[in-house]
Formats: structure tokens, sequence, C-alpha cells
């Protein structure tokens, strides 16, 4: 800068100026405890663990409710200015993984498992306990005075009456157990000639390492009436009635669970389109199961006070009885066509 210059600035200085007076970008940046801190919060950033602390809940419970991840940074959003159709565009031009989905810490859900499964052992081994000392009691005692043969058999009842109790009771806390390993963490679109998806789960043992499995998306699919939108939320996927819904693995048939509160590419719809195997006009709509009935009951309402007011109060007598009429038409009709095909057929006159 020339002095004549640097002297016009100073004394003249520029009007309506919006620059700052001073600026310095890494001022605004944040430090590196406060990113790693950040980076906690963003979906796909931080690290996943599989330590027992990691299921360990926050008392009180309440503050596991608490959402803690942010969305993540050039997802777009369906508005006036992004139509669905072009975040389905966005999605499927994609030439690496994209994260679709994240969950929110499953602590609750390894608490509520973990009591579960103690519960049920509980009653298992008890049951199991008095089914032996029940079928030993009866063996000793001998009541009826069977004979050898009918006291073994007597012994095989009497143990099975309460062991199979006991054995559906263990049934259900090893399901409980293992439910954790059910769970998805995260969760990738992985694009490509043949489309797939990429997940994550908890493994049964704290401490060992994450498992992640790779599905064909052909092969994945939830619920036909369980949808995933429905439009309450941020991501328009929560519901007051079931904070989770399943997918289900067509050539394994094991059920994934997914929360309902947790980051969603975009919003719900995706899944719906991705998982629903529903057409774009459909997913868009986002019409959930119970409105869909609904508009139907209204339809058939409607035609119904049509019909009232054409026909009457009993328009379904008057109707039944034009579809009654009707059939006995064609019934008639065809009796005649019987009879005519049975009359005997004349012979040619120059035959008789």
């Amino acid at each position: 800068m020339k002095p004549n210059e640097r002297l016009f600035s100073t004394v003249f200085p520029r009007l309506d100026s919006k620059l700052p007076e001073s600026f310095d970008p890494k001022q605004n940046l944040p430090s590196l405890g406060e990113w790693k801190h950040l980076k906690q919060h963003i979906p796909g950033e931080s690290e996943q663990t599989n330590t027992v602390r990691d299921r360990m809940p926050m008392f009180p419970l309440a503050k596991e409710n608490v959402p803690t991840l942010l969305p993540r940074p050039g997802v777009p959003r369906v508005g006036p200015k992004m139509p669905f159709s072009r975040v389905v565009q966005i999605l499927k031009s994609k030439t690496v993984p994209e994260l679709i989905y994240e969950s929110e810490p499953h602590r609750l859900y390894f608490l509520g498992s973990f009591c579960c499964a103690v519960m049920f052992t509980i009653y298992g081994c008890v049951l199991l306990e008095y089914s032996w000392f029940n079928a030993n009691k009866k063996w000793d005692e001998n009541e009826e005075e069977l004979a050898l043969p009918f006291r073994r058999r007597q012994f095989g009842i009497d143990l099975a009456t309460y062991g199979a109790l006991g054995a559906v009771a263990l049934f259900a806390a090893y399901h409980f157990a293992t439910f954790p390993t059910r769970l998805i963490r995260r969760m990738w679109y992985l694009p490509g000639p043949i489309e797939h998806i990429k997940f994550t789960s908890y493994p049964l043992i704290p401490g060992k390492a994450t498992p992640v499995y790779t599905v064909p998306l052909q092969n994945i699919a939830r619920r036909d009436k369980a949808r995933v939108w429905t439009g309450k939320g941020f991501y328009g996927t929560a519901d007051k009635s079931m904070f989770f819904f399943v997918l289900k693995e067509a050539t394994t048939n094991k059920n994934w669970v997914v929360d309902r509160k947790g980051f969603f590419w975009s919003d719900g719809r995706i899944f719906d389109l991705l998982f629903g195997k529903e057409t774009l006009a459909e997913a868009e709509a986002g019409i959930p199961y119970d409105e869909q009935i609904g508009i139907i009951h209204r339809e058939v309402k409607k035609k119904k006070k049509e019909l009232r007011e054409k026909h009457g109060v009993f328009y379904q007598f008057k109707l039944g009885a034009k579809e009654a009429q009707k059939d006995l038409k064609s019934a008639t009709s065809y009796a005649k066509i019987l009879a005519a095909n049975k009359k005997p057929k004349a012979l040619p006159k120059d035959k008789e």
C-alpha cells in the first residue's frame, strides 16, 4: 500500500463497513480439548468402545433420555428448496459409504435386558429345582402304590411338568441376555451395482471387538406395518407407542433392533424407501399405516352416507334385493339354455 493510500484510509474511514475490525480465523476455532468433546456428539466421529462402563446407566435414569447427538454436517434436509426426490438422488449418487444412522447410547436397553435375564434365570432354576424335588418326593411316597414301570413313567411326568416351565424361563433368559447383540449402533449405505447395508452391533462379552455385518439391501427390510416415518420429532421418527422398529434379514431370519431415538440421514422417509421397499411417491407422502386405515374407513363411511341419502335407511336390503333379482334372472336364463339343449333334434325331412 502506498503512503498516500494509507493516509487516505486513516483520514477518511470506510462508511457502513460490515467487515470486522480484526479478523483472525484461528481465534474462533475450538481447542483440541473442545474438539474431542464435540466429536462425541457428532454422528460417525466418536470411537465406539465396548467397555463395561459403556453399558452402565447414569442415575437418575432420566438423563439417559436426553439426546446427545447433533445433526451430521453436510446431510441434506427436505425443505421448500430441497424436494425429497433430490435428497434421494444425493444419497444414490454417493460413491463412498455414507453413514445413515447412529443410535444414542443403549444403556437403558442393557439395564432392562440384564434385569429380565436375571429374573428369568432365577425363575428357571427355581422351577427346575422344584420339579426335581417334587418328582423325588412322589417317588418315595408312592401313595398310589404303582408298580415299578408305572412309577418310572409317573416320575418322568412329574419331572417334566415343572421342568418344562423352567426350561421356558431359561430360554427367555437367554434371549434377554443376548438381546443387546441385536441392537444396531451405526449403519452405512454402500452404493454400487448391488446396494448393501453395513452396520455394527454389540459383542456379547464386554471388551471384545465390535461385530460388523454387511447385508445386501434387498435382503433386509422392515415389517409392512411398522413405518419408520411418523412425522414427529426432529427426524420424524418419534413414536410414543413403540420406541424402536425391527429390520429382518430374509436369508437368516435374524431380527435387528433400531432405536427411534438417534441420528437419521435426512429423515425417516429415507428408511421407508430403503427398507420398506416403497416407491418414491409413497415414501415422500409418508402416510403412517394407521392413517392409511383411517383414510379407508373415512372413504367407506362417505360411501355409506351417499347410499343412505340415495336409497334410504334400508339401502342394504334394497341393494341386496336388486342383486338377488339379478342372480335370479341369470339363473333363469341359464336354466332355459340347459332345457333347450336337452330337446331331441328333429330328423331331416328327406329321411323321414
